[in-house]
């Protein structure tokens, strides 16, 4: 697989080599959100999202990671890397909030967090977007856990998704791609809009606005259920997110249970993860009042192919904010 680059800033899932994959990104002046954990609707008061720490190399860290979620030795020393690598990037671009920023916090607030979405009964399998990823949550943690599904992140801040793919070839992750925009705007992209409109069979996503500015956002992205098909064949929406939420949305999710009692760790956090299908992400984009802006991002994509053109350092013709996946094999 690769990212198959075309006019509009535009990215694609084509096979190929995974030597040969490139990315492309555009320069995105405002941004929509530039953080997974910008939003969040939590009530006043302390927080276990903002409290909760685990050591990722105790034993508790690993008797989750491997008895709980069931994952191998190497995922597990990779998660425990993740969260090094977040630590170190994070004082050059801020990933994540700089306060506290230490393994224990990224792991016990960042990582698990994200890992809990596996203990969902939900079928991960497919393709799956990552909607305002920022520093690469849920992304990462779930690439790793799940190698053979292909992972698309997103987020309108290039700086970012830069050290995403920093950390993704740090932890010889293959099945990590990235975009650089606003994710309602994806689907109308020349050439490859069309690649991703409902092309995903989950999106996920993790405080990064309302419930339903979030659908509005993606509900062209997930796939819709075949003519004749069962509801299942649909593109489901997973959603983190704390505080209260609106009874008129309860009462559409398909599931809606605690990362504590998901990740069987009591003050874990105090967010719980959602799950809405294609037609229900639909009807609450519909009702959410929101409407499309002019942004005038028509005009500033452009297009960039490094294809070849990846030797470390080779900055010649590359447009401001663009970026290539290095190649390791030299």
């Amino acid at each position: 697989l690769e990212l198959s680059l075309a006019s509009r800033n535009s990215v694609a899932f084509v096979h190929s080599s995974p030597s040969q994959r490139t990315t492309a990104a555009n320069n995105n002046p405002t941004p929509l959100f530039s953080s997974s954990t910008d939003f969040d609707n939590t009530n006043d008061g302390p927080s276990t999202s903002l409290t909760f720490a685990m050591d990722p190399r105790s034993d508790e860290a690993k008797d989750l990671v491997m008895n709980r979620l069931q994952l191998s030795q190497s995922q597990y020393k990779q998660l425990a890397k993740l969260a090094d690598l977040v630590v170190e990037w994070n004082a050059q671009i801020n990933l994540i909030s700089r306060r506290d920023c230490t393994p224990s916090v990224v792991f016990g607030r960042h990582i698990l967090p994200s890992l809990a979405l596996l203990e969902m009964d939900q079928d991960l399998t497919g393709k799956v977007v990552d909607i305002g990823t920022g520093g690469g949550f849920p992304g990462l943690p779930l690439a790793i856990a799940l190698p053979h599904v292909d992972f698309l992140l997103v987020d309108s801040v290039g700086k970012k998704l830069k050290v995403v793919e920093e950390i993704a070839e740090t932890l010889a992750l293959d099945n990590i791609w990235v975009h650089h925009g606003r994710a309602e705007e994806m689907v109308e992209l020349a050439v490859t809009g069309r690649q991703h409109k409902g092309a995903y069979d989950i999106c996920v996503g993790r405080s990064v606005t309302s419930i339903p500015k979030f659908c509005f956002w993606v509900q062209h992205l997930l796939k819709e259920a075949p003519k004749g098909k069962e509801e299942g064949a649909a593109g489901k929406l997973m959603y983190i997110i704390g505080g209260d939420i609106e009874d008129d949305i309860l009462q559409q999710t398909e599931a809606d249970v605690t990362i504590e009692s998901l990740l069987g760790q009591e003050g874990a956090s105090d967010k719980r993860i959602l799950v809405f299908d294609q037609s229900q992400v639909r009807a609450i984009a519909d009702a959410s009042g929101e409407t499309k802006k002019a942004t005038g991002m028509a005009n500033s994509l452009k297009t960039v192919n490094n294809k070849n053109n990846k030797k470390k350092g080779a900055q010649s013709g590359r447009a401001k904010g663009a970026w290539s996946k290095r190649d390791n094999t030299t």
